[in-house]
């Protein structure tokens, strides 16, 4: 974990005169997972939104592998290698679980989520399709719909959609959010599956899922970095203390 493979330079996102993420610098190393953690109004899922170009930086740039992709729009970053998966389900719920798959894989071939296309030209992609439903622990639910899965598989699934667009840099927001225990183990588990061999990039309230998990972590809070480093480091940081639960009385 050596080569940087995604990196942003003093990127800062202004409202009006808010600043919601300010002068941010992030070295993404390959191969590591890096979690972006802070209180709530940090600038996490606003600094994910600038790296996956769905929010434009006011200032700064982004780069991916060594070439700026701010300013490029989100379907050409990902096509460039930088994919997210969304806190908020990204599923189609009426489908069955392969069919979701099958259509991530059409959007990698750049094609449209063509529902009117021939049954014959979407078979074509099943092998790959439940390659990674299997990848992800999902094989058996192949024909199930979407939206009959439970929380936790639901949000395997749309991992595996993910990975269908063959990414560089794996963005996760909040990936066990809302989970009970079972299931944040079970994702937990399977993210660090996946993340064998791919850089992974998260943010995550979850602190034991990061302390289990990452190999660095980015502290952010009021829009700024405050720390960095392992877990360990930045966890015993009076600023990330001070962060979470405020300065101490008097």
């Amino acid at each position: 974990m050596t080569d940087t493979v995604l990196e942003a330079r003093g990127i800062t996102r202004k409202f009006g005169s808010f600043k919601a993420v300010d002068g941010v610098d992030l070295a993404i190393a390959e191969g590591e997972v890096h979690a972006l953690i802070g209180p709530n109004g940090a600038g996490k899922t606003t600094c994910f939104n600038l790296l996956t170009g769905s929010l434009p930086v006011t200032s700064g740039e982004i780069r991916l592998r060594g070439e700026v992709i701010s300013g490029l729009p989100m379907n050409t970053i990902a096509r460039h290698g930088l994919v997210r998966s969304y806190q908020i389900s990204s599923i189609f719920s009426d489908f069955s679980a392969l069919n979701n798959v099958r259509f991530a894989l059409q959007q990698k071939r750049r094609t449209n989520f063509d529902f009117w296309r021939s049954e014959l030209c979407l078979d074509g992609l099943n092998a790959r399709a439940m390659e990674l439903l299997g990848e992800l622990g999902l094989a058996d639910a192949a024909d199930i719909r979407a939206g009959d899965l439970p929380y936790g598989r639901k949000r395997a699934l749309e991992i595996a959609m993910t990975l269908a667009l063959d990414p560089q840099v794996l963005l996760l927001d909040e990936p066990t959010s809302g989970m009970g225990r079972e299931d944040i183990g079970r994702v937990t588990a399977l993210i660090g599956k996946v993340a064998v061999g791919r850089t992974v990039v998260m943010v995550e309230h979850n602190l034991a899922v990061v302390k289990g998990l990452c190999h660095r972590v980015t502290v952010l809070a009021r829009g700024q970095v405050i720390a960095r480093g392992t877990y360990d480091e930045v966890a015993g940081d009076p600023r990330v203390v001070e962060a979470y639960l405020g300065k101490p009385h008097a």
